[in-house]
């Protein structure tokens, strides 16, 4: 519920902290006092559009704050934890408007995109005006009604779910079907080739091995020749290394024998005498082991060549080959699948048999409730001084949409022998808030928006069918938090409570007050309603007759 609304530098007002209590609350207050100024500094927080004309003259800004009881809400406090703003159990909403045109909101002290405001109002509060009224000539609204009542969320859900399910399947089979040539040419051209790459027998890791080896090779002859010709400078029989370094060796050991100062130098000696034996060893493993096999690197080169055609004619370097491949073997699947008889015919009839035994589920329970539904308003319209008055709500088949397969119309006739007619072409205005009053009443108990605020539904109405009027009022806060604005003592002499709306003016300046009235004050402004500005006995009476 509505549990506080604290209003700054508003139009009118300059400081405002109102708190409410459940039940039916009345608000009433002499033409031009600011009744519509609680409603749209409300709306305000809850998101509607701003301007700087709102913000009080001389002011440079206007704060609307408004706090909810939500403990017994789970649909608000479901919403503020998946979208990580919720603290307790308050919700509190603030809306700051500055002079420039700018506006700032808040949910629970963070910062917050206005879409939020609007998103979380919407399970908050429903705000009946004389343009409300009109939206129930609306097919939508005709239909949001019906679903309330018949508490139809999950089915109109699962609904939207296997429509849009369906409708994509459907708009892929269409696809598929214009480009099936265009696709049969892909899925021919992947066969091709993921042929040519599987021939080619690749991986990045022999293709670096294979390139060393065809270096290797390519080169044998000279290689063979240089490591000839290391080994003749080792082992030459005239002159070569091997004995000049023994010479050196014999030398070496021959000095040092002489001078021990000279051991160092023999023991390097001896160390360079023993590697260039090494190097020799491993020079003619190397050439023991060398494969100057010509068929090899025959082999070889045409691989090379193979992956080098292979990247030319499909423009991929050989080292992205592997990555390109998967992409191609990814695709070719896909078509493959694609490809299977009936495929996206067998998809798309599941989907749309699916959908359509909901929107049947769906529709079944929209005509039981319509029964029911049309029935009980039809009692309250009696109530309301539409003493002959009928109304019904016809549930008709219409082509598969999101919301399923029936179009809602509210029909009514007015007096007897009369035929059944749109409530759009039969209902005025205040026919139109009477018939919103009965709707809101046969349905409120399915209805999980905790705050409900009528805007003057008495237009059009007096006497009898005003007491009616607030009696239901009554009946409705005793399920939810209602507010009205009134200008009938019959209806706010109905409410729990009774708010006054006071403007007090000074030079040229004119500031609103709103206040609780007590039960003295209460006598006296239903009073006022009744017999205008001079309060006599008798209205005096008449107000404690109605309070009472």
């Amino acid at each position: 519920m509505l549990a506080n609304l604290h209003i700054r530098d508003y139009v009118i007002v300059d400081e405002l902290n109102l708190s409410f209590d459940k039940g039916f609350i009345g608000l009433t207050g002499e033409t031009g006092a600011g009744k519509s100024i609680l409603i749209d500094a409300l709306s305000l927080s809850l998101g509607a559009r701003s301007e700087s004309g709102l913000i009080r003259k001389g002011c440079e800004k206007a704060e609307i704050i408004t706090e909810f009881d939500i403990k017994n809400n789970q649909a608000v406090i479901q919403w503020l934890k998946d979208n990580d703003l919720y603290d307790d159990e308050s919700l509190l909403l603030r809306r700051t408007i500055f002079a420039d045109g700018r506006s700032k909101a808040y949910i629970n002290s963070i910062p917050s995109p206005i879409s939020k405001l609007k998103d979380v109002s919407e399970l908050l509060i429903d705000i009946y005006s004389q343009n409300s009224f009109h939206s129930l000539t609306q097919a939508n609204t005709q239909l949001n009604i019906l679903d309330e009542y018949a508490d139809t969320s999950d089915l109109e859900k699962k609904s939207q779910k296997l429509f849009h399910e369906w409708k994509s399947l459907e708009k892929r089979k269409k696809e598929f079907d214009e480009n099936k040539v265009k696709i049969h040419e892909e899925y021919e051209d992947l066969q091709i080739k993921i042929k040519e790459y599987k021939d080619l027998n690749f991986s990045f890791e022999n293709w670096e091995f294979v390139q060393a080896e065809h270096k290797k090779l390519s080169n044998a002859k000279e290689l063979i020749n240089l490591i000839q010709q290391c080994l003749s400078y080792i082992n030459n029989e005239d002159l070569s290394a091997s004995v000049i370094l023994k010479d050196l060796n014999k030398s070496l050991s021959e000095a040092a024998q002489l001078d021990n100062q000279l051991n160092e130098d023999f023991n390097l000696s001896n160390e360079i005498l023993i590697q260039a034996s090494e190097l020799e060893r491993n020079l003619n493993n190397y050439l023991s082991k060398f494969n100057d096999d010509e068929d090899r690197v025959r082999e070889i080169e045409d691989y090379i060549q193979g992956v080098f055609n292979f990247s030319r004619k499909h423009h991929i370097q050989p080292e992205l080959f592997e990555n390109e491949s998967l992409n191609w073997f990814k695709r070719f699947d896909e078509i493959a699948t694609l490809f299977e008889e009936n495929q996206f015919a067998a998809l798309e009839k599941k989907a749309f048999d699916d959908y359509l035994t909901n929107a049947k589920n769906l529709s079944e329970k929209r005509a039981i409730a319509a029964k029911k539904l049309g029935s009980e308003i039809s009692l309250l319209l009696n109530q309301l001084s539409f003493s002959n008055a009928d109304f019904k709500i016809d549930v008709e088949k219409t082509e598969p949409l999101a919301s399923g397969i029936d179009q809602v119309k509210f029909l009514i006739k007015t007096y007897k022998g009369a035929d059944f007619s749109p409530i759009a072409k039969t209902a005025s205005g205040g026919e139109l808030s009477r018939i919103s009053l009965a709707i809101r009443v046969a349905s409120a108990k399915n209805t999980n928006v905790p705050v409900m605020i009528f805007d003057e539904v008495d237009v059009g109405i007096g006497g009898g069918v005003a007491e009616v009027v607030g009696n239901l009022l009554n009946q409705l806060g005793s399920q939810h938090q209602v507010f009205s604005i009134t200008h009938l003592a019959q209806v706010v002499s109905k409410a729990n409570f009774h708010y006054k709306v006071h403007k007090e003016e000074s030079g040229d300046t004119a500031i609103s007050k709103i206040y609780i009235l007590n039960a003295e004050e209460r006598i006296k402004e239903t009073a006022r309603m009744i017999g205008g500005l001079e309060i006599t006995e008798t209205t005096l009476m008449h107000a404690r007759e109605l309070l009472n």
